[in-house]
């Protein structure tokens, strides 16, 4: 008689019975803890394919869906650990030369808005976390910058601070009262996200076009806004589904990013010479 295959012998060892089916959801269905993991993981996903249940049913082999759906959860979580620093090497350059030179005003103005959308958006649409949490640690870092800009730029006024800040709590009224109720214009904060996105990235690009320089933009920030979005458009399908505003949001982040990223390279060497020099009138 032939031989069975090793491929069939180890399907036969890996892929459980009917019978093995049952005695595992039993033995989750007594696991609370492993049944608020499942539905973490496996509950808001827009395909049928993907529910709890069904995951669970298919261990210890998870079908392609469920699969796909975990690992972009793994890699939602990865950007927002990532995200944690983000600004930092922005933040570092601005207190190593106690200065914002390089950095626009309008456009930093326009980060908090524009991250301040994506983040209540995802909120008011249910969304999961893993989806958007990078949204709101790059928020709170970018309010930091701001924090910096107000003290290091003597061009900011007091009368332009209260502005900023009488302007950002009449946004959060409108979206906290007003858009948290009337779900069908919930859509206009990622509408209007490309239009702030090219305003304030088109203002930044334009500065380092007539300054030849980047000042204290960070290579490495640029970098993970690029990168990080490009995956979260593949993340953002799995968990959210094609959520087109959510999508050309990414898209327009990622052609403005590629210019940032370009101009970091052309002008670095006039951007370390800016840096040293003003070093050098500090010292003085």
């Amino acid at each position: 008689l032939p031989l069975p295959s090793p491929v069939l012998c180890i399907s036969i060892y890996l892929v459980p019975t009917q019978r093995q089916r049952d005695a595992i959801m039993g033995a989750f269905a007594d696991n609370p803890s492993i049944l608020s993991l499942a539905t973490w993981a496996w509950e808001s996903d827009p395909s049928p394919l993907v529910t709890p249940t069904i995951c669970l049913e298919s261990l210890p082999i998870l079908s392609t869906p469920c699969l796909t759906r975990l690992i972009a959860k793994g890699i939602g979580i990865g950007i927002i650990i990532a995200s944690c620093i983000n600004k930092a090497p922005v933040i570092r350059n601005i207190l190593k030369s106690r200065s914002v030179a390089g950095l626009s005003v309008v456009a930093t103005y326009g980060e908090v808005i524009m991250y301040s959308n994506a983040a209540f958006y995802n909120i008011l649409r249910g969304n999961p976390f893993t989806a958007y949490g990078e949204t709101f640690m790059v928020l709170l870092q970018t309010m930091f910058v701001v924090i910096l800009m107000w003290f290091c730029e003597p061009k900011v006024g007091r009368s332009s601070i209260a502005l900023a800040l009488a302007g950002y709590c009449a946004y959060l009224f409108v979206v906290l009262q007003v858009l948290s109720t009337n779900t069908q214009y919930q859509y206009m904060l990622m509408v209007y996200n490309p239009i702030v996105l090219v305003s304030t990235r088109g203002a930044q690009i334009r500065e380092n076009y007539l300054n030849k320089q980047t000042g204290a933009q960070s290579m490495a920030t640029t970098t993970m806004n690029l990168v990080g979005s490009l995956v979260r458009i593949a993340t953002t399908i799995k968990e959210v589904g094609w959520d087109f505003h959510i999508l050309r949001a990414y898209g327009t982040s990622i052609i403005l990013n590629t210019i940032l990223f370009a101009q970091i390279l052309m002008y670095k060497l006039n951007t370390e010479k800016f840096l040293r020099n003003l070093k050098e009138k500090k010292k003085e």
